[in-house]
């Protein structure tokens, strides 16, 4: 890499770093609000309208929190694919780049890998949103009554 290049990788690594870490958050607002949420409204006396109020707000927040979770997933991507192309640039110089992370082989089978987490956590995230879904239909047949 010459010129502006390795402060592009840099500035472009950062940022990923940035996005792989809201990801976490997003998984860690995910457990927080099921682990109070659920109970209250599977496992308490609550009245069917705040259960209903409950799970229509959770319905909400998995179906934002999702989209922007799928939306961080494709900006890393992209952001992937410009830090592998900066890597490449040296591929013919016996004095570029020495290491390759993103341009390598292996980091793309464990990126695209059925086992990574994202997509655990993703299925784990639709999965949920269906439960609170299911409660939303079948609390608003009991509210409506």
């Amino acid at each position: 890499m010459r010129d502006g290049e390795p402060n592009m990788y840099t500035a472009l690594a950062t940022m990923r770093n940035g996005y792989m870490q809201m990801q976490w958050s997003r998984v860690q607002m995910f457990i927080v609000f099921n682990t109070v949420a659920l109970p209250l409204v599977f496992g308490t006396g609550q009245s069917s309208a705040v259960k209903f109020l409950i799970a229509m707000v959770a319905v909400g927040m998995h179906v934002l929190m999702l989209g922007a979770t799928y939306r961080a997933e494709l900006w890393i991507k992209h952001i992937d694919s410009r830090l592998a192309s900066l890597e490449k640039l040296d591929w013919d110089n016996l004095q570029g780049v020495r290491v390759r992370v993103f341009a390598h082989v292996d980091f793309s089978e464990q990126r695209n890998s059925a086992f990574a987490s994202r997509k655990i956590f993703g299925l784990l995230g639709v999965g949920i949103m269906v439960l609170w879904l299911g409660q939303v239909i079948q609390l608003a047949f009991i509210v409506g009554r």
